[in-house]
């Protein structure tokens, strides 16, 4: 491997450094903006965006200046049925308008969706009529979900149903005390005995990683202290990701059988460790015998699995730009039934824990309710984590809908401010205070500081192994579950980036050989997983800063409103000089620290902690 520790700089403007494909860019968020002006929308507001029973739902829409409306109807049912003209109906208030610099005159309908006394699904439709046709019964035209890139459908092709499930909704607790460990199967390990890979520098061939190879690194795993194992896609498909999905219902031969699966969720499950599948739910292989079906005859049964723009050849596909991936319809029964049944399948036969799911912004939030009511009527614990790339605004809107999302925003706050460092931690605690603020209500969180779309944190940081250190130590100190890619914990990194040489590069083969590991960062992420899986209130109390000046930083998490003992204290200092940071709280206990363990002096009920530069330290509040 070539010596990269003298990385030259990487011009930030060109690097979206927290992204997945199907991010939102943000010209494209002022495009849907901007369509607002001639559209009649509901981005699934809704408030509370998790009703329990015996709660009343209001419902938000907004119409543009270039389609007036005259009055405005909610339509809805809680028995499953598709809500039409004919559901019951809540006529709609012109509640407010408001002006945008781009979108002009706003005018926002509500309706308040009665309380539904017992756990269900209430689903349904907004319609608007336009001046002079306010008398007729069918609405002219129905409101359509602007999220993701679905702002983009006219017509037919815009999605126009909406749900809601109406329960006690609660993350698994499994899950708020889990940590992750985000495993590519193909760069991973091989059923070799030493699980070594061969020499091959091709970054698009299969390079030979299996499920038994999993299987035989989970004393691994249970050493370092994983307590969940996310699996990339491993249905059959024709590249080495495995995105481009063949067969909803089978293994990869070349990972191995259905039975080496079931034997790796079995000793998983023995270790005390869950397992969770990638999912691809939004799109298929071009070679899926479906869309051949579909492209043959346009009375096939899977022809409504996919839209056609122009039968047989123009479609839609992921992010409108892969053929080779063409998109499923949110809307086809059939296509959805098949998803579903599919994901049943894995848990009933596998034991399958939860489903990691791909390019969630590319389905309705319709289509979500039903996947999760239909998972979580097999299993309460299942856990649908969606990969959404947008808004935060939207990402708050998955409550209810998904278990959790991955924190996108909080990954690229974590990658300027530990990473690149082109933020300070005046800019990382002001995100941080707004945003938490902000998805209080939303779902659940899954964190993160790399994974297989994006450069590796390691390389990004310019290989600076005490940057990676500092931005774990945050990420295990905040909320939401951990994720950990594979490889990070030992120093795994990349040659270039991957804007240069493509996404292949941040999915390099797992070494096996510990003289090629990083010991000292090993041992750190070990002692750093055990402090979060002891300390319940790393997952449920709240966080309130402590010290904030230059490049000092501090913030306790804690379950009472003043420091108490078994809080936990965590400190920064990412200057390039010793710093002395004074602390409210006489007794402290060191956890852990990235550097040299910090020297502290108590001065009646304050603590002045001298951190070494560019370290961080983590500590327990005692008596």
């Amino acid at each position: 491997m070539p010596d990269i520790s003298e990385q030259t700089t990487i011009e930030v403007e060109t690097l979206n450094i927290a992204s997945a494909p199907g991010d939102l860019p943000v010209p494209a968020i002022a495009e849907r903006l901007l369509a607002l002006r001639h559209q009649f929308r509901h981005d699934n507001t809704i408030v509370p965006l998790a009703p329990r029973p015996g709660q009343e739902v209001e419902v938000l829409a907004v119409s543009g200046e270039a389609l007036p409306l005259e009055r405005a109807a909610l339509f809805y049912t809680t028995d499953g049925s598709q809500p039409e003209s004919n559901a019951a109906v809540i006529p709609m208030e012109r509640h407010h308008m408001s002006w945008d610099v781009q979108a002009g005159y706003l005018t926002y309908w509500r309706a308040l969706i009665p309380a539904q006394p017992t756990p269900g699904i209430v689903r349904y439709r907004i319609g608007g009529w336009t001046h002079g046709t306010a008398s007729s019964e069918t609405p002219d035209v129905w409101a359509q979900d602007g999220q993701g890139y679905a702002f983009r459908r006219t017509g037919t092709q815009a999605t126009t149903t909406f749900a809601f499930t109406v329960e006690e909704a609660s993350l698994p607790a499994w899950v708020q005390n889990a940590v992750i460990y985000h495993i590519f199967l193909d760069r991973f390990r091989t059923s070799k005995p030493d699980g070594s890979f061969d020499e091959n520098d091709d970054p698009q061939a299969l390079h030979g990683g299996t499920l038994r190879g999993v299987t035989e690194a989970l004393p691994y795993l249970q050493e370092l202290g994983i307590t969940c194992l996310w699996l990339s896609p491993l249905h059959p498909a024709e590249t080495y990701h495995r995105y481009d999905v063949l067969d909803y219902f089978d293994v990869d031969p070349r990972l191995g059988s259905k039975e080496d699966l079931k034997e790796l969720v079995e000793r998983a499950h023995a270790l005390g460790m869950r397992v969770m599948l990638d999912y691809v739910p939004s799109h298929t292989s071009w070679h899926h015998p479906a869309f051949l079906a579909a492209q043959q005859q346009r009375d096939a049964e899977t022809y409504d699995w996919y839209t056609f723009e122009q039968w047989p050849d123009q479609y839609r596909s992921f992010l409108d730009l892969v053929p080779t991936l063409p998109s499923l319809r949110s809307d086809s029964k059939g296509a959805r039934q098949h998803i579903i049944e599919s994901a049943l399948y894995w848990m009933r036969e596998f034991g399958i824990d939860g489903f990691r799911l791909d390019h969630a912004i590319g389905h309705s939030m319709d289509y979500w309710t039903d996947l999760r009511h239909a998972t979580h009527a097999t299993s309460p614990d299942a856990f649908l984590l969606g990969e959404a790339t947008d808004t935060p605004e939207t990402l708050r809107n998955y409550r209810g809908k998904l278990d959790g999302i991955l924190d996108f925003p909080l990954t690229s706050a974590l990658r300027h401010t530990f990473a690149l460092q082109d933020w300070s931690v005046q800019q990382f605690e002001q995100f941080l205070f707004a945003y938490e603020h902000f998805m209080a209500d939303g779902p659940g969180r899954a964190t993160f500081l790399d994974n297989h779309d994006m450069n590796r944190f390691l390389f990004l940081a310019g290989n600076s192994i005490e940057r990676l250190k500092m931005a774990a130590l945050c990420q295990f100190t905040l909320a939401g579950t951990p994720i950990l890619y594979y490889g990070t914990e030992i120093g795994l990194t990349q040659r270039a980036a991957i804007e240069q040489v493509g996404d292949a590069e941040a999915r390099r083969n797992m070494p096996w050989k510990r003289d090629e590991w990083n010991l000292d960062l090993l041992a750190f992420y070990q002692a750093l997983i055990q402090i979060r899986r002891t300390t319940p209130l790393l997952a449920h109390g709240k966080r309130r800063l402590l010290h904030l000046s230059d490049a000092c930083y501090a913030y306790l998490r804690s379950g009472e409103e003043q420091p108490a003992e078994g809080d936990v204290l965590t400190v920064f200092n990412l200057s390039d000089s010793p710093r002395e940071i004074p602390v409210p709280i006489a007794q402290l206990r060191c956890l852990l620290a990235t550097a040299e363990t910090p020297k502290l002096h108590c001065d009646g009920q304050e603590t002045r902690i001298t951190l070494a530069p560019q370290s961080a330290a983590a500590f327990q509040v005692a008596r």
